[in-house]
């Protein structure tokens, strides 16, 4: 009688020919087929913007499928613009030309081969302060100059249109300078060659440094900058050259002036004519304190006893005083005795010593009005030998 197999030697049979028939059967008989929840969305979305270069990041956690991305780049006030990928990043510049716009980013991953998207989250960028942003965008402040001097510090930079030669900057720049609480506001355009700002130092910044801080925009694109600066120490006074020299070139002018002026002099009072007249000069100062002003006074006359039979001329004080009595002519005079043996050699001595005086001051009495006797006149003397009688006056 023939027995059946047992039924563990059956059921490891049935394994074995299941296993070899699956191996034996082509990959078209089981199609492969990718669930959509298999399909993971980008992560970690982010953008880079710096001085106008816009460059977007993002991650993807399965690399080993051929997936590729879509880019949706939506304008605040414009159309929409697409891009696509297989990389994890994109640079963006060229779709986020308008600086002055806010943009709205997302990413899509798409299988190769399916129909099906997922989109990650969106962000949104923008240079402009006014509008909504994720992330900060900056744009480099130009080259900065400082000038420190004395009292002040100059600061210079090229208008930022310059610097990055953008069209969203080709406007007029705006910023105001925070120096040692103090706050200016200042203006440039991009016709002036360079944006220049003063700031006055005061004496208790003398050598100290402080932070200078620009905050400026160009159609609402900040560009800012904070500076250290430091002054120097109190102010030496320079010497002041141009007064110097002016000093010198005067004083030389009027040097010249007193050698010209002596010159002339000495080669005036070298000429004889100009010797007199110097002479006569000092004589005259010199004999100043002589020219004294008499009184008019009653002169006191000695009786003159007269020779002959004409009577003396008899005359009072009255007389003398009464300017509108007549004087008697000399025709009615009688003959006069006056010596006529004078001292020839005194008398040539006197002329010659009061030669001059006499011509000025023989009769300043009468001049002066002091008196009409003729007493304060030049007295001259008379050599008068034995025997010799006055019978008048001499000379008036």
């Amino acid at each position: 009688m023939l027995e059946l197999p047992r039924f563990s030697v059956l059921l490891r049979l049935y394994v074995c020919l299941s296993f070899a028939f699956s191996n034996v059967l082509p990959s078209t008989v089981l199609p492969s087929t990718v669930l959509p929840s298999t399909v993971r969305a980008p992560t970690n979305v982010s953008v880079t913007c710096h001085n106008f270069k816009n460059v977007l990041y993002w991650n993807y956690s399965e690399p080993e499928l051929e997936t590729a991305f879509n880019i949706q780049i939506q304008q605040y006030d414009g159309e929409l613009k697409l891009a696509h990928t297989n990389q994890t990043y994109l640079d963006i510049s060229e779709y986020t030309r308008d600086a002055e716009n806010s943009y709205y980013i997302i990413v899509e991953a798409q299988p190769k081969g399916s129909d099906l998207d997922v989109s990650s989250d969106g962000i949104r960028f923008s240079y402009n302060e006014d509008l909504d942003s994720d992330f900060t965008c900056v744009v480099d402040f130009p080259l900065l100059e400082v000038s420190v001097s004395p009292h002040t510090v100059e600061l210079s930079f090229k208008h930022p249109y310059h610097a990055h030669n953008y069209e969203s900057l080709n406007d007029e720049y705006l910023y105001e300078i925070s120096f040692n609480q103090t706050l200016g506001e200042y203006s440039c355009f991009p016709d002036d060659d360079m944006c220049i700002a003063d700031i006055h130092l005061i004496e208790s910044l003398y050598g100290r440094c402080v932070i200078v801080d620009i905050k400026g925009s160009v159609n609402s694109i900040p560009i800012e900058i904070s500076k250290n600066v430091c002054g120097t120490g109190v102010p030496v006074t320079s010497t002041d050259w141009t007064l110097i020299v002016t000093i010198l070139v005067c004083s030389a002018f009027v040097l010249l002036f007193l050698i010209l002026l002596g010159f002339v002099v000495y080669k005036k009072l070298t000429q004889p004519d100009s010797q007199s007249t110097i002479f006569s000069i000092l004589k005259a100062i010199v004999n100043v304190p002589d020219r004294v002003i008499h009184e008019p006074e009653h002169p006191t006359l000695s009786e003159v006893r007269s020779v002959g039979e004409t009577p003396l001329l008899e005359t009072t004080d009255e007389d003398l005083s009464d300017p509108s009595r007549p004087t008697p002519d000399e025709k009615t005079l009688g003959p006069t005795h006056f010596p006529t043996h004078f001292n020839t050699n005194l008398m040539e001595s006197e002329e010659q010593i009061n030669g001059e005086e006499m011509e000025d001051t023989d009769c300043e009495g009468f001049n002066s009005g002091n008196s009409f006797s003729g007493y304060d006149c030049q007295k001259f003397p008379i050599d008068m030998g034995q025997g010799d009688v006055v019978d008048a006056y001499g000379p008036r």
